[in-house]
């Protein structure tokens, strides 16, 4: 039986519990017992040549007459090294024809949008201006596979894209891994340099985010190879100078069986898209959980005392709700507190800092009643207690 936290307070949540967590190297995490699942639904499952395909159920005779807000799922946002804009990244997509002269069916490996200005980021009405990556992933990865959750750093005077796409040769749905590619430029292109993280048991490594502390690269992701069976986790770990993976470093920094909020239904528990940052003094981990797909898909928060933990981190507020989510019926997931606009499924949240200095939000909701996905950013604020997004 799962056993919940008790509702922890501000600074209680800054008091770690339980010993020093050894996780397993990437190739020696033992495989799930015989017959219990391992991966997440693919949201791509059901196209056989596996060529990059809008959201499934998307409608996009709602969007006719425009968009309401950038086609851009599991966004990161970035303050390039020049300029006086942002640039936004995404899943892949095919471009729904609603932005003023494009053509319905333009693939995109990974979209980006350039908007804002200065201090102030916004994603309203904002059109995909290009792909960062048009020759798509690596040779490591199944040909044509869709990337999803791309990061984007810049790092030793270079750009770097950590992205998640579908194994080669690793069947339906395929093992998701973790690649990396390079650029000049923060529009790209993009040039892979290949897998970053691939566990040799099967289990998923995806939904990369990268950071970069005190001239130190840091990337953390879902790592399902630190758990078993339905479960799922998140691990962060220090990068070399060239963007590789330290792996004596990895700390493993939650697991799926620390809440309850993030079940789908018996045997799937999901915990991804995690972002962290330094944010007044406190290492902020916010992650997703639940299914994508439906108004449930939410956003809790961790807290961990730097970003490698020595054990793992804290949940804030509650082990039984989401902190952040709809609150509209008939979601019934009760976050704590909703989302500008309150739209349904909101998640995928990325950590950034708009010019200034000054901590922003961007995340991905459902348009209407379809499965198709929009990005929106927000301005995070603190005010003793309470973590708002206005």
């Amino acid at each position: 039986m799962r056993k919940d936290r008790v509702l922890v307070s501000f600074v209680a949540a800054l008091v770690l519990a339980g010993a020093v967590f050894l996780v397993p190297s990437p190739t020696s995490a033992q495989s799930p017992p015989p017959g219990q699942p391992r991966f997440q639904v693919d949201p791509y499952a059901g196209y056989p040549d596996r060529t990059v395909r809008p959201a499934p159920g998307g409608d996009a005779s709602i969007l006719a007459s425009g968009p309401t807000r950038a086609l851009v799922a599991d966004p990161d946002t970035i303050a390039p090294a020049t300029g006086s804009q942002y640039v936004t990244y995404g899943t892949s997509v095919y471009d729904l024809g609603t932005c003023g002269a494009s053509a319905p069916g333009n693939r995109y490996y990974v979209p980006y949008i350039v908007s804002g200005l200065d201090d102030a980021v916004n994603l309203d009405n904002e059109c995909i201006t290009g792909d960062a990556m048009p020759a798509g992933p690596g040779a490591w990865a199944e040909p044509n596979s869709p990337i999803w959750a791309p990061s984007v750093v810049y790092f030793g005077g270079r750009y770097i894209l950590y992205y998640t796409a579908s194994r080669q040769g690793s069947g339906q749905p395929g093992q998701k891994c973790i690649g990396k590619a390079g650029s000049a430029s923060p529009t790209g292109p993009f040039s892979d340099s290949g897998e970053v993280a691939c566990p040799d048991t099967g289990r998923w490594a995806i939904d990369p985010d990268a950071f970069v502390h005190n001239g130190a690269l840091y990337m953390i992701y879902r790592d399902d190879a630190i758990t078993a069976g339905p479960e799922t986790g998140i691990s962060v770990v220090r990068m070399t100078s060239t963007g590789a993976a330290d792996w004596p470093t990895r700390k493993e920094v939650f697991e799926s069986t620390d809440i309850s909020w993030e079940s789908i239904d018996a045997t799937n528990h999901i915990i991804e898209n995690p972002t962290m940052m330094n944010v007044g003094g406190n290492w902020m981990v916010f992650y997703s959980g639940n299914s994508w797909n439906t108004a449930r898909y939410s956003t809790g928060i961790a807290l961990c005392p730097s970003p490698l933990p020595p054990a793992r981190c804290t949940p804030y507020a509650s082990t039984t709700q989401p902190y952040f989510g709809y609150t509209g019926e008939p979601s019934g997931i009760n976050p704590l507190y909703g989302l500008p606009r309150n739209e349904r499924g909101p998640g995928g949240m990325s950590l950034f800092r708009n010019r200034a200095g000054d901590a922003r939000v961007v995340w991905h909701f459902l348009e209407g009643a379809t499965t198709v996905r929009r990005g929106m950013v927000g301005v995070l604020s603190f005010n003793g207690l309470v973590w708002a997004v206005s």
